[in-house]
Order: C-alpha cells, then sequence, then structure tokens
C-alpha cells in the first residue's frame, strides 16, 4: 500500500514537472513572437523611412537589406542617425549612409 501511493505520489510529481515544462517553453515561444513582431515593426519603420527618403524605385533593394544578417547592425546605424538632430544635414547624411549599404550587398 505504501508502494502504491509513492508511486501515485511520483507520477503526479511527474506530470506537475511535464505540465510546468510545456508552460515555460510556452513562455519562451511567446517572449521569441513578441521579439520578432518588435523586429518585423522596426522593420516597417525603417523601410518607410527610407521609402520617404529615396521614393519606392529602390523598394526591394531596401526590402533585401532591412532583412538581410546584418540587419540589426543597419537598424544602429540608421537609428543612430536619425535620432542624433546634432548632424547637420542630417537626411543628406541619412540618404549616403542608406546609398553606402545599398552598395555593400
Amino acid at each position: 500500500m505504501k508502494f502504491r501511493n509513492a508511486l501515485k505520489d511520483n507520477i503526479c510529481l511527474i506530470q506537475a514537472i511535464h505540465e510546468l515544462n510545456h508552460q515555460i517553453v510556452d513562455m519562451q515561444f511567446n517572449c521569441i513572437q513578441k521579439y520578432r513582431q518588435h523586429w518585423t515593426c522596426i522593420e516597417d519603420q525603417l523601410l518607410n523611412q527610407a521609402i520617404q527618403l529615396f521614393g519606392s524605385h529602390d523598394l526591394e533593394k531596401l526590402r533585401k537589406i532591412l532583412v538581410s544578417k546584418t540587419k540589426k547592425q543597419i537598424y544602429q546605424r540608421i537609428r543612430y542617425i536619425t535620432e542624433n538632430p546634432q548632424f547637420f544635414g542630417r537626411k543628406t547624411l541619412l540618404r549616403r549612409k542608406i546609398s553606402e549599404l545599398l552598395q555593400l550587398k
């Protein structure tokens, strides 16, 4: 009888651990989804900024760059330029930087 009760307790414990693992995996998945949504939002904002500066004729090139492996670096560069108003001729500098990035690919 004691063995049976201990076995039931162990099974309940294993089921609880299993359920907890599922909850942890779900939480991790949700965090990854939120991160992806955040980057997609930033990507869309940057693409819109680039379209405003260049027009839509370079849209496909810009889209390829924004989803490239180095997109985080590109975001950081563009964000730095756009968020620092002390740059003289900010739009010109941003155009130049994006042009340089277009030529790199």
